[in-house]
């Protein structure tokens, strides 16, 4: 029996020294810090209305009624090489004619006056003969307009069902790549115009995976950043699956110390699954076996700040200063990498502890 004890004794003390546990000269872990993700009050995913012909979906005898609108807020900036294509299709979507019209781009900038308080400021822009964009951002807003007439393949007698907004990132064939995240249908409309439909295009309403119609998601996430000794841990859940084409990040947004204003993003890469094995969650818009019932059950991701980029980081003894937000990102896979999105879908406010103040 007192071998026994002698050996149970043995392992607790070599337990007691492995490096991931407290020692008897430092009983007590590094100083950490948590906080809840919140809602944002505007996720700001995009949205919008699309007009269909005054006269429905066949040509009418006034071509000056039969224009199509699609009025879009804050869709992400694309990359080199990528671009928004707006497209008609017939209701069982097996027919397809993109569409050439005129952008008009608005832009909303917000500075402050010699007193300190807000001034915004809204500039438009007009592109005509555009069938293709990517130009975006949280503070734009696109009117797209199509008239009927004159559009190549696009017959009097030609039913409009539906108007899909596609994502390109190479050259653009006869019908739209797989990512069809933004649409509208003509049977869902109301005096010839409907809400954006975001999400996951599909032939069949019943296919279809609708993300959201304004600017917050239905469904709401939960969970917690933590940040001890150098490594940020994100451990959230119940997210819905990124519509076709997008995916979740997650950025640290540096602060004016006086105004609050963003003044500059910090990357943290992409959303992991559940440790250990916190395997990548880039591809849960098209991979089912990431996803329950169209939803991100659990999300676990481990970041050593170590290896971020120390020119963006802050002073190596006290990392993140002047940061004041994590957030959780739906980006565009065809948006640059490193720049972070409009779609604010969880949010973190760190405290003065972290960021300096």
């Amino acid at each position: 029996m007192r071998l026994l004890l002698l050996g149970v004794a043995s392992v607790a003390v070599l337990t007691a020294c492995e490096d991931t546990r407290s020692l008897t000269t430092a009983p007590g872990g590094g100083l950490g810090f948590g906080v809840s993700l919140a809602k944002p009050a505007a996720s700001n995913v995009p949205r919008g209305i699309i007009r269909f012909p005054v006269a429905g979906r066949l040509a009418s005898a006034n071509p000056a009624n039969d224009s199509i609108v699609v009025t879009l807020t804050t869709p992400d900036t694309l990359g080199a090489g990528a671009q928004y294509v707006v497209w008609a299709t017939n209701d069982s979507a097996t027919r397809f004619v993109r569409l050439t019209g005129d952008l008009v781009v608005t832009r909303t900038d917000t500075t402050q006056n010699q007193a300190g308080d807000l001034v915004f400021r809204t500039t438009s822009t007009t592109r005509n003969g555009v069938n293709g964009f990517g130009v975006g951002g949280s503070n734009v807003t696109l009117r797209f307009r199509a008239f009927r007439a004159g559009q190549a393949g696009l017959a009097n007698t030609d039913s409009i069902g539906a108007i899909i907004v596609s994502t390109e990132t190479g050259t653009v064939g006869a019908a739209p790549s797989a990512v069809r995240s933004i649409w509208g249908r003509f049977s869902e409309a109301s005096a010839s115009q409907t809400a954006i439909r975001f999400g996951t295009f599909a032939p069949r309403t019943a296919d279809q995976f609708v993300y959201s119609t304004t600017a917050v998601p239905v469904i709401t996430p939960r969970g917690r950043v933590e940040l001890r000794e150098g490594v940020l841990v994100a451990i959230d859940s119940n997210y819905f699956r990124p519509p076709r084409g997008y995916f979740y990040a997650m950025f640290a947004v540096k602060v004016d110390s006086l105004s609050g204003r963003p003044l500059d993003t910090l990357y943290l890469g992409e959303r992991t699954g559940p440790a250990p094995q916190r395997a990548s969650l880039f591809n849960a818009d098209a991979d089912a076996a990431l996803t329950t019932n169209n939803v991100i059950v659990a999300m676990n991701q481990r970041v050593k700040l170590d290896t971020l980029p120390a020119q963006k980081l802050g002073p190596a003894e006290r990392p993140l200063k002047e940061y004041g937000f994590v957030n959780v990102v739906l980006q565009n896979k065809a948006a640059p990498l490193n720049r972070m999105g409009a779609g604010i879908i969880m949010q973190a406010a760190l405290p003065p502890s972290i960021r300096g103040r």
